[in-house]
């Protein structure tokens, strides 16, 4: 299948590279950087000599961009006037519902639909093609591009017919995912206090009611202050305040605790996720 792939950062590469791979013909633009789109093209892909040129006959478009003004800003005139009629965009930005349905809403006035497609499982995920998708659209079109997307994805969730409906899935996922992580930190933090040996530490907890795919993931990194970035702390802070944007007057303490974690850790934004456990309030006297 011929598919325009736009967004290749952390997420995005590994994606196309994977499509790539399972035999499909993917054709890129260069944004800013044109270092992502050269190295697709080494590896089989194609570089288009603009975003409306790589559109040129295109049956699937991927798009994974950092957030809603860089999925709007995308979806411009030059770009929807280039869709191919009939074709799908799959959208897998973390973005807000409302620029969701916006996007779909400009692509459908153009003859072409759009699958709210956010993914979750990090660039190991990614690379590994063992990712999970939250799909939301027309059910006709989910079951249209599947065998594509088992191509990328280990496990497809098809959540609603609604655009938009996947956004929020994966804004409230990432909300979980933020505190369990923050919560692995604040108790090695205290383990280490009492002196606990970090080994013993992960056994026990590994084996217990307080396992959880965060602490797998995360107490390692913690551990051995290995913060190299996987999925940043900027972009967690941006999916927190998108899913507490959700909250419509709800009173959230747990997610209000988190989020002011992740805005605490500005200053280690480029860095993993993880790194919120080096967020440090004042102790009590």
């Amino acid at each position: 299948m011929h598919i325009a792939f736009f967004g290749l950062g952390n997420m995005g590469f590994p994606i196309a590279a994977n499509l790539l791979k399972t035999g499909h013909r993917v054709t890129t633009a260069v944004h800013r950087d044109p270092a992502p789109a050269q190295h697709l093209q080494a590896l089989g892909g194609t570089i288009a000599a603009s975003p409306a040129e790589a559109l040129r006959d295109a049956e699937l478009i991927f798009t994974i961009v950092p957030n809603d003004n860089a999925l709007l800003g995308l979806l411009n005139e030059g770009f929807l006037s280039a869709l191919p009629a009939g074709s799908v965009v799959v959208e897998m930005t973390s973005a807000s519902a409302a620029a969701a349905e916006k996007a779909a809403a400009l692509c459908a006035a153009r003859g072409v639909s759009l699958l709210d497609a956010p993914v979750s499982g990090g660039v190991k995920g990614a690379a590994n093609g063992t990712m999970s998708m939250l799909c939301a659209g027309d059910r006709e079109v989910f079951d249209r591009v599947t065998p594509v997307l088992r191509d990328i994805a280990g496990k497809l969730c098809y959540v609603g017919s609604k655009p938009g409906q996947g956004k929020i899935i994966k804004s409230l996922n990432n909300l979980l995912s933020a505190i369990n992580k923050t919560a692995v930190g604040e108790a090695w933090r205290m383990a280490e206090a009492h002196g606990v040996d970090p080994d013993a530490f992960f056994d026990a907890v590994s084996a217990s009611s307080g396992d959880s795919a965060a602490l797998r993931a995360s107490f390692p990194k913690i551990r051995s202050g290995d913060y190299a970035p996987g999925f940043t702390v900027a972009l967690m802070r941006k999916d927190l305040e998108l899913a507490m944007a959700l909250a419509d007057g709800m009173t959230l303490p747990l997610g209000e605790a988190v989020l002011d974690y992740y805005r605490r850790a500005r200053e280690f934004d480029s860095e993993d996720s993880t790194a919120v456990a080096k967020v440090r309030y004042p102790d009590k006297a």
